[in-house]
C-alpha cells in the first residue's frame, strides 16, 4: 500500500515509467518488471528495440515521470532531458552514469539513482575467466580440436605472475582477492580511489607507469571520466611487456580500440580479452574481430542469474522508493 503523501497518491492519473531501450531484452520477461507492473498507480512502457534516432528517443520519454535506463547506449543529453518536462527520476541499471548529462539533470531537478555493487562478484569472475582463457588459449584450442587437429605449443601459467589492476573499486578489489587465491602477485594503480586493501593481503600500490612496465597481465576496472577516456592508447601498450595479457570488463571508451588492434597485430602485447567496446554491438568489420589473439564476449560479464536478480530488483526498489519519497542509491 502506498505511503500517505506519496507521489502516487498526490496524482489522480497514473505515473508513467518508461524503459526506453531494453535491447537485447533483459527487463521484458523479468519478475522484477512484472512486480513493477503490479504497483498501483504506475503505467509501465517498455521498449525492446533501440530507438532509431534521438528524435525517437525523445518521443518515447516525452511523458515519462521516471526512466529506467538499462543500456549505456541510451545517451540522455541536455537536449533530450530538456525535452521531457515531466521527468523527475532516472533509475540507472548499473553504476556508470557517464551517458547521462548529470549537470543538466541537476539543473532540471531530476534525481538520478543507480544499482551499486549488485554485479561485483559476477564481473570479477568474468574478468578472471577471460584471463584464464587467454592464458591457456582455450577458444583457439577448442576450435582446432573440433577441426580435427591435435595442436601442441606452450601455454601460460598464471601462478607466480603479476596481475596489474587499474581501478580499485569493489570489482577490482574482488578480482585481486580471487587472483591472489590462484597464486598471482597483485599490484594496483588506484587512480583517484583509495585501495581497499585486506589486512592479510600482499597487494602493492604502484604508479600507473610502474604497473604498465611490471605486469604480466592487466585488468581494467577504472570509471569512465574525461580524464580516463582512452587512457590505454599506443603509448601505454608500447610500455607493456610483449608477453602481457590485457583484460577489459569496465568500459570500452577507456581504450583506443585502433591502438589496441595495432598492438595485438604487431605483437606489441601478447593478447587481449574484451567484454566491452567503444561502440556496441561490435562492428562486424572491426579489426579486433579478425585477430587470433583476442577473446570477445558481448558485454555480458554481469549477466549471471544471481546478479541479474539482485540488480533488476534494486532498480525496481529505487523506482518504488522514489515514488514514496524515499531516495536510495542516489547519484545526484
Amino acid at each position: 500500500m502506498a505511503d500517505s503523501g506519496s507521489n502516487i497518491e498526490k496524482n489522480d492519473t497514473a505515473i508513467t515509467v518508461v524503459v526506453p531501450d531494453d535491447y537485447p531484452p533483459v527487463f521484458a520477461d523479468s519478475a522484477a518488471l512484472a512486480r513493477l507492473n503490479r504497483v498501483r498507480g504506475i503505467d509501465v512502457r517498455s521498449y525492446t528495440e533501440r530507438p532509431g534516432s534521438s528524435y525517437e528517443l525523445i518521443q518515447r520519454i516525452s511523458s515519462a515521470h521516471t526512466l529506467v535506463v538499462a543500456r549505456t547506449t541510451t545517451r540522455l543529453t541536455n537536449v533530450i532531458l530538456e525535452s521531457a518536462p515531466s521527468l523527475k527520476h532516472i533509475a540507472i541499471w548499473g553504476t556508470a552514469a557517464d551517458h547521462i548529462a548529470l549537470e543538466a539533470a541537476r539543473r532540471l531537478g531530476i534525481v538520478v539513482t543507480n544499482t551499486p555493487n549488485a554485479a561485483t562478484v559476477a564481473v570479477a569472475e568474468h574478468a578472471l575467466a577471460l584471463l584464464m582463457s587467454l592464458a591457456r588459449k582455450i577458444p583457439q584450442l577448442d576450435l582446432r580440436v573440433r577441426e580435427g587437429e591435435w595442436p601442441g605449443g606452450q601455454l601460460t601459467q598464471l601462478a607466480g605472475k603479476t596481475l596489474g589492476i587499474v581501478g580499485t573499486g569493489v570489482v577490482g578489489t574482488r578480482l585481486a582477492r580471487i587472483a591472489e587465491g590462484i597464486g598471482m602477485r597483485i599490484i594496483m594503480s588506484s587512480l583517484s580511489e583509495a585501495i581497499k586493501n585486506d589486512e592479510n593481503s600482499n597487494w602493492t600500490e604502484v604508479s600507473f607507469s610502474e604497473l604498465l612496465a611490471n605486469s604480466d597481465a592487466i585488468s581494467l576496472h577504472a570509471r569512465l571520466t574525461p580524464q580516463t577516456r582512452s587512457m590505454f592508447g599506443a603509448e601505454q601498450f608500447s610500455r607493456m611487456k610483449p608477453t602481457a595479457l590485457f583484460i577489459n570488463t569496465a568500459r570500452g571508451q577507456l581504450v583506443n580500440s585502433r591502438a589496441l588492434a595495432e598492438a595485438l597485430a604487431n605483437e606489441t602485447i601478447a593478447g587481449a580479452a574484451l567484454d566491452v567496446f567503444d561502440s556496441e554491438p561490435l562492428d562486424l568489420y572491426s579489426p579486433l574481430s579478425r585477430l587470433p589473439n583476442v577473446i570477445l564476449t558481448p558485454h555480458i560479464a554481469s549477466n549471471t542469474g544471481e546478479a541479474l536478480n539482485v540488480s533488476l530488483n534494486m532498480v525496481v526498489d529505487n523506482v518504488v522508493d522514489f515514488l514514496h519519497e524515499r531516495v536510495r542509491h542516489k547519484v545526484i
